[in-house]
């Protein structure tokens, strides 16, 4: 882990669901905190995001924190940062390469302290749980698949896309099978069967 300089200025990353929600008693929190220890918050990134996949503000902060921006990064809790447990971890430990602190106000994670970063070891365990966790249920699912293929008769890999499909098409025109049939048979969209027919 990098070694750490003075904290003095502070990003607040603060993070609601909905619209509807507010980001007041998370900066309570940080405020409070930041004057016990004497932080000047420098900046106050908030994102408002339902089950988003990407957190754009947070990239520009992480961004930023890394160019010398901030010395560390403040958080109300770490639900509100991250959307899984290597997601914070690999976060955290990329700020922390760089030499930004990260702190979370309710999870006792102070990357500035001994404690915060043996939470931050502990935290990481629980990343590598996860990770196995995940290997293991796909493992898991693409042998059910598999074996549910070879009962069906469905093979198991990429979908055939329709161009690949073009010679069963064009054979079966030929034949003078009707296109909505022929859509049937292959289940594909009646529109991609179409197209390649009158391109023939």
């Amino acid at each position: 882990m990098a070694e750490k300089h003075e904290i003095r200025k502070v990003a607040a990353y603060v993070r609601v669901s909905t619209g509807g929600q507010d980001t007041a008693m998370q900066m309570a929190d940080i405020h409070k905190l930041a004057d016990l220890r004497g932080w000047e918050i420098a900046a106050v990134v908030e994102e408002k995001a339902s089950g988003a996949k990407t957190r754009p503000a947070r990239e520009r902060l992480i961004a930023e924190a890394k160019g010398g921006a901030y010395d560390a990064v403040c958080v109300w809790k770490l639900d509100r940062w991250g959307r899984s447990t290597v997601d914070v971890l690999t976060t955290v430990m990329d700020l922390d390469a760089a030499g930004v602190a990260f702190v979370s106000v309710q999870d006792s994670i102070d990357m500035t302290t001994a404690q915060g970063r043996l939470m931050v070891q502990l935290l990481a365990a629980f990343a590598e749980f996860e990770r196995a966790q995940i290997r293991e249920r796909v493992t898991a699912g693409l042998k059910h698949a598999k074996r549910a293929g070879t009962r069906s008769g469905k093979a198991i890999g990429r979908p055939r896309t329709a161009e690949e499909r073009r010679p069963r098409i064009e054979a079966l025109v030929a034949q003078g099978v009707p296109l909505p049939e022929i859509a049937m048979r292959l289940e594909m969209p009646y529109s991609s069967v179409h197209r390649i027919a009158r391109h023939k």
